[in-house]
């Protein structure tokens, strides 16, 4: 009954996302290892594992998707994986619950974001663990990165928005739902508003946020606002990417992508694992 009341609750936001899942063209499938993860939001997520193509990996990134019919295919489709695997890191794609392959329960993302989290680490015990994250995937990774025991040393987060109502205004029923669910149920609200998450981190994991100058959906100004929460709790970089637009940095940008996102991974999970 109340994963019934959910999926109805989150109609409106995901509804047209819902679609069976494909695999992208063109992937060389027997690369992948499927898994399945058990999160504490009730749902089983449906993971992808890929080794790094690297004789020795320096860690292991999970990435967090955007919304979307491709879920966590986005990160093959675009080539991000693909890029992470070349530069000597195992990857582990995930499915959001209700998304992809993965089973619908609550909205409780962040706990998904932990468990493939988790699950990622259990694999490779000896590595550190970075995330990556787009938009929603961003601003759930944001929020687990509150969570107890969560495994991430560092985080790169593209077009997370600071809260729900800073994306979701400009669609009058899920905005409603949102308004509703602050005054009904303010703690669950609490735990989805990444710059409540911000004054709350857990650890202090190295963050490096993204910005598109032509997105629509989470402007550089939101970026702002969740950078300003961050300060002075934890050492956060901006990147303000010029002609990119929501959760395309990569595209955009991709000599630039590469020689940031990958030059901020090594520099952390070098310090991580001398440090280790």
């Amino acid at each position: 009954m109340k994963n019934t009341a959910y999926r109805l609750f989150k109609k409106p936001f995901f509804g047209r996302f819902v679609r069976p899942w494909r695999w992208p063209e063109n992937v060389e499938q027997s690369q992948w290892q499927r898994l399945t993860v058990d999160s504490l939001s009730g749902a089983r997520i449906s993971a992808l594992l890929a080794a790094a193509h690297t004789a020795e990996a320096k860690g292991a990134v999970l990435l967090a998707h955007p919304m979307g019919v491709a879920a966590k295919g986005f990160w093959i489709k675009y080539g991000h994986a693909e890029l992470l695997r070349q530069a000597g890191y195992h990857v582990m794609l995930f499915d959001l619950n209700g998304f992809g392959e993965s089973t619908s329960t609550t909205m409780d993302y962040p706990l998904d974001v932990l468990a493939a989290g988790q699950a990622l680490q259990a694999q490779y015990p000896a590595l550190p663990i970075a995330v990556l994250g787009a938009s929603m995937g961003a601003a759930m990774s944001l929020c687990a990165l509150a969570q107890p025991d969560h495994p991430f040393k560092v985080a790169v987060l593209e077009s997370a928005f600071p809260t729900l109502l800073h994306f979701w205004s400009r669609y009058p029923i899920p905005k409603l739902g949102i308004q509703l669910s602050k005054l009904l149920y303010p703690a669950g609200e609490r735990s989805l508003r990444p710059t409540y998450a911000a004054q709350r981190l857990v650890g202090r994991p190295e963050l490096l946020l993204i910005y598109g100058e032509a997105d629509k959906f989470t402007p550089v100004k939101d970026g702002k606002l969740l950078l300003q929460a961050l300060q002075g709790k934890i050492a956060t970089e901006f990147w303000q990417v010029p002609g990119a637009e929501h959760t395309h940095a990569y595209a955009a940008q991709p000599k630039e992508y590469a020689e940031k996102v990958i030059g901020f991974l090594d520099r952390h999970l070098l310090e991580e694992r001398m440090a280790s």
